[in-house]
């Protein structure tokens, strides 16, 4: 845990003593934030999971790179072979799927709730700048809350579909270097 993440456990600590003095902090004890508190821990989850999707993200277009190159090398070589015909389908299914990770979305996420305000798609939601501003100062701590939760929620239904894919992504990957190893061999061990 970093220095900010410590920093703000601590100040999270103190929020719930300021509130509520008499409570005693305990180990296994009870969580008593407050919604400011609760909101900003909604936030920092929905931070870090987005963080786990940019690293998927990242993960599957090295794979999509690799079977690139797969593809290209086994294209150069001509069409004709049996092990150039598998590797090339190989490489291309392991780079579709690789897509697919990258693609993979819930659909229908947007609730049109106004209270609804993190997503770049939230935002640009709004007519313009001003009813956006507007949502934002009016929107209750309360609805803020609820709705930062649900966007938590599907963030991590995102997540796990393209964690889901790229488990797919890299069996693909793996059938596709093993054929390409076995194209590029063939030669060799005739």
């Amino acid at each position: 845990m970093g220095a900010l993440g410590a920093e703000r456990i601590h100040d999270l600590e103190q929020e719930r003593r300021r509130r509520r003095p008499e409570k005693v902090a305990t180990v296994v004890g009870e969580l008593d934030l407050s919604l400011s508190a609760r909101l900003d821990l909604a936030m920092d989850i929905l931070g870090h999971n987005q963080s786990f999707i940019t690293f998927i993200d990242k993960k599957a277009n090295s794979l999509l790179l690799l079977n690139s190159i797969f593809l290209a090398t086994a294209a150069a070589g001509g069409l004709s072979g049996i092990w150039t015909l598998l590797a090339l389908g190989a490489a291309s299914l392991a780079a579709l799927t690789c897509l697919a990770v990258v693609w993979a979305r819930l659909p229908g996420m947007r609730q049109g709730s106004n209270a609804r305000l993190m997503f770049f798609s939230d935002i640009l939601g709004r007519r313009n700048a001003a009813t956006y501003a507007e949502d934002l100062r009016r929107v209750g701590l309360e609805d803020l809350f609820d709705s930062t939760a649900r966007q938590v929620y599907e963030l991590a239904q995102v997540e796990e579909r393209k964690f889901s894919v790229y488990r797919w992504a890299q069996l693909a990957t793996l059938a596709s270097a093993a054929l390409w190893l076995g194209r590029m061999l063939s030669p060799l061990l005739s």
